[in-house]
């Protein structure tokens, strides 16, 4: 499967951060961390139990699958 395909395979939500992070929890859009963790294992870190992506590392896939 080509990068194009894997990043074709994210689809965007809309969420809420948890209040001991956001504690304004402002309404974002982005990707799951899990739905992120299937496609792209290396683009997600783990910190005090909770997922986290890694946005330069997803950036990176994205930008390649633009111009690809």
């Amino acid at each position: 499967m080509d990068i194009r395909d894997r990043v074709a395979q994210l689809r965007p939500i809309q969420f809420r951060y948890h209040k001991d992070i956001d504690p304004e929890q402002k309404l974002r859009a982005g990707f799951s961390a899990q739905q992120v963790a299937q496609v792209f294992p290396d683009a997600v870190i783990e910190q005090n139990g909770y997922l986290f992506i890694n946005g330069d590392k997803l950036n990176g896939y994205i930008q390649q699958a633009k111009n690809s």
